[in-house]
């Protein structure tokens, strides 16, 4: 975790501000304790009051958060297969080349910024601590986004637009290696670590290692904004925005304590207490021990001789009825508070995943969740692509379209998810055909292809093949009369 600068560093920030980022700091090293399983480390005293005597008070460590945040962002993105994210064309407006060309641009900077990874760890962060960073800045290739660790945020936000940042504060710890490496600063020695601060402002950007400014990573704000863009995985009365460790940490303390009161009691009545009276002398816990494979000869019966008779010592219902559906009720309702209902883990004790509908009533908390997290991740990216354009705009490369860069500014193409619920391909491909067979077609050759899973260039390479019909037609004919004749393809003219 990146330790807070001296508040000097940070210039004139009001004591509010400050009181407002600490408690920040203190929230997030909880929840990272949670996630990482650091909070299993704990360990409560015994009668005796030996530090070495000590118990764990989570012994099992069964881990909600991590399970459920990891989850959630993986479910985000739906069922994608190439493109984590997509920018495409709104469905109500006409398609021409400039909106293609704003995709392409789109599409680029995805590729360059490796979406893939760059976004589930946003959404990872969003599940963890309530919100994501990122950073967009101007590369050799055009513009990439990178992923800012939230512990090393410290915004200023208008407090008429939540989504503008006013200022911002990175505060990084570098090792004396990295910084001599990167920055060419040679740290006192003895000194192993280095606190980079960057400052943004709308005018300004500086960066300070030690506090020493680094002239040639100092300047005027070229872009008028803060290049930084945070998303939230939702926000309700927070600016942070609400984290779902937050719903599940406590269900988790319960359910690991419940489970661990099951252990012991197991336990206690794997080795019970042993009673007795009028007892042989020689009848003591050294001579008659609990454990496997071990048998206590209590002698014989004076007087009459019955027949020879082995017991067992066992205590009945040693766990208490009811305790595992309480678990149970525990675990299922950690998952359900956070809208991802026992089915979505596969869970199927009734048959609900064997119909369609029955399905998709089932998986609606979780459809919801999903839809409301998107909506956030929907705005965030919009707001980051027209950074990205205004910072294009002004790098002014040859290869990238003009036309594409304005349009992308303007909002003509606008985030695609996957589908949360994959569909039956059968399904899909039976209501394409019915709808491009009506008169007129009820859905168009592009809409088609992406119905089908495919890309826009389809739709053109289908197109394009219709165009040279005659020409297809002439080959296959060909081939056809080569196989006829036994002579193999016959060239026509």
């Amino acid at each position: 975790m990146t330790t807070f600068p001296d508040w000097s560093d940070l210039g004139n920030v009001s004591p509010t501000v400050r009181t407002s980022w600490e408690g920040e700091i203190a929230i997030r090293a909880e929840r990272r304790e949670y996630f990482t399983g650091e909070v299993f480390n704990q360990k409560v005293p015994t009668e005796s009051g030996l530090e070495e005597d000590k118990v764990e008070l989570y012994p099992v460590g069964i881990n909600l958060v991590k399970m459920l945040c990891i989850s959630q962002a993986d479910t985000l993105f739906g069922e994608w297969d190439e493109d984590i994210v997509t920018f495409e064309p709104r469905r109500d407006a006409e398609v021409d080349e400039s909106e293609k060309a704003a995709s392409r641009i789109a599409r680029d900077i995805l590729n360059d910024s490796q979406a893939e990874t760059l976004l589930w760890e946003l959404a990872l962060d969003g599940n963890i601590y309530g919100g994501g960073v990122m950073k967009i800045a101007v590369s050799a290739g055009g513009v990439k986004w990178t992923r800012v660790p939230i512990d090393a945020f410290f915004p200023i936000w208008d407090p008429e637009d939540v989504d503008r940042l006013l200022e911002v504060y990175i505060v990084y710890d570098l090792t004396r290696d990295q910084a001599k490496a990167r920055y060419g600063y040679e740290a006192p020695s003895g000194q192993d670590l280095v606190q980079r601060v960057e400052h943004w402002t709308q005018r300004t950007y500086t960066n300070k290692l030690d506090g020493r400014p680094i002239q040639a990573y100092s300047g005027i704000n070229p872009w008028g904004f803060i290049p930084f863009e945070y998303v939230p995985r939702i926000r309700t009365t927070h600016w942070w925005g609400d984290s779902l460790t937050e719903d599940v940490q406590r269900a988790q303390d319960e359910l690991n304590m419940r489970i661990a009161d099951l252990g012991e009691a197991i336990n206690y009545n794997s080795h019970p207490t042993r009673w007795g009276y009028n007892l042989p002398k020689r009848f003591n816990a050294d001579n008659y021990p609990l454990g496997p494979n071990i048998l206590w000869d209590l002698g014989r019966v004076l007087g009459q001789s019955p027949e020879p008779k082995v017991g067992v010592l066992e205590t009945k219902d040693p766990v208490p009825r009811g305790t595992f559906d309480y678990i149970r009720f525990l675990y299922d309702w950690g998952r359900t508070s956070v809208g991802a209902p026992p089915v979505a883990f596969g869970e199927d004790s009734d048959g609900s995943q064997r119909s369609g509908i029955t399905l998709e009533v089932r998986m609606q908390p979780l459809i919801r969740a999903v839809r409301r997290q998107r909506s956030y991740f929907s705005a965030f990216l919009r707001r980051a692509m027209y950074k990205s354009t205004v910072m294009l705009v002004k790098k002014d490369l040859d290869r990238i379209p003009k036309m594409g860069l304005r349009r992308l500014g303007d909002g003509a193409v606008v985030p695609r998810f996957a589908p949360i619920m994959p569909r039956d391909q059968a399904k899909l491909v039976d209501e394409v055909v019915k709808r491009m067979s009506t008169t007129p077609p009820s859905i168009s050759l592009e809409s088609a292809v992406k119905k089908l899973g495919e890309g826009t260039a389809e739709a053109d390479r289908v197109e394009e093949m219709l165009l040279n019909e005659n020409l297809y037609i002439r080959e296959k004919q060909g081939e056809t009369a080569g196989m006829n004749s036994g002579t193999g393809n016959v060239p026509t003219s």
